[in-house]
């Protein structure tokens, strides 16, 4: 099968700085350029619209205690064009015994005219946030498009380009997943073993839940290091973040005021195993913050509380 991909550069400020929850992400679209692969000839998309009816794509996250999952940032490619009458949608599942979607847990519906396609982060927010707890994906839905209602505008959901997916993750069986086009019962497919006969893509897909964590809560990894809730939170700009990773090596913690602006940058030589990093910032205004944490085995950010 031969394959073409389209690379569109984001801007310099996408990163992790998207709202006041968690953003959990599995690639830094900051550092990692997202990007569309297609078929061969005029078939469309691999993660987005195409010949095959593919109808939607998920991605799987873990957490090790409990959160609130409020919303999902993507980052789409595509074609622009007429939006047709089909309504795409954003969702939540849970994780069944066999790795794949199973029970939806929330849905938010949108036109496709609304979703932007130039590699730009588009984030939506669920009207009701649902509570999440060990494992859960997000998707990113194009509906039965193969029946009609059909514009000119083409969608793709990003994803890391091919190798970026780690050989150590592969065990995780449904990190992502796409859903055939049928006429019954859901067909969830493992993008990497399922959907092809002759290549195995190993990438990610650029769905990034926004989950507010509760404080015993913990960001993982892919099993190789993570970041616990930040402590105390509130403060007075003193605080700990438990970081754990398996190599050691540089960690940056950079906090953002809420337009975005940067107002802190520390950096630390982590050591393999637990670490409680302390901020310690005594002259912050009183307010809402972003903390993006960047460590050797993945990002997160969090949102902290200066009184």
């Amino acid at each position: 099968m031969k394959i073409k991909t389209f690379i569109f550069l984001l801007s310099a400020a996408s990163g992790a700085v998207y709202g006041q929850q968690t953003t959990l992400q599995h690639f830094d679209p900051s550092l990692v350029t997202p990007i569309a692969s297609a078929y061969g000839g005029s078939e469309g998309y691999l993660t987005g619209h195409n010949d095959y009816g593919d109808e939607e794509f998920a991605e799987k996250y873990e957490i090790q205690g409990n959160g609130i999952l409020h919303g999902i940032s993507a980052i789409h490619l595509g074609q622009d064009g007429t939006p047709g009458s089909i309504v795409a949608s954003y969702r939540a599942y849970s994780v069944g015994s066999a790795g794949l979607p199973e029970t939806a847990l929330a849905n938010k519906n949108v036109s496709y005219g609304a979703i932007p396609v130039n590699g730009q982060l588009n984030t939506v927010m669920f009207d009701n946030p649902v509570n999440v707890s060990s494992s859960f994906f997000v998707s990113f839905r194009l509906g039965d498009y193969l029946h009609g209602g059909l514009g000119t505008k083409r969608i793709a959901i990003a994803h890391s380009p091919d190798g970026t997916r780690p050989a150590s993750d592969f065990t995780t069986f449904g990190r992502n997943v796409i859903r055939w086009h049928s006429h019954g019962a859901a067909v969830w497919k493992d993008y990497r073993t399922e959907n092809f006969s002759d290549v195995s893509p190993a990438v990610y897909f650029a769905l990034f839940p926004l989950v507010e964590l509760n404080n015993l809560a913990v960001v993982d990894f892919n099993k190789k290091g993570n970041v616990g809730a930040v402590y105390p939170n509130p403060s007075n700009g003193n605080f700990i973040v438990p970081v754990k990773t398996s190599s050691g090596g540089n960690a940056s913690f950079k906090l953002f005021d809420m337009s975005g602006k940067l107002i802190v940058d520390k950096q630390a030589n982590l050591s393999s195993g637990a670490n409680e990093f302390k901020f310690s910032e005594e002259n912050l205004q009183k307010g809402n913050y972003i903390l993006l944490i960047k460590t050797p085995e993945g990002n997160v950010s969090q949102k902290v509380s200066i009184r």
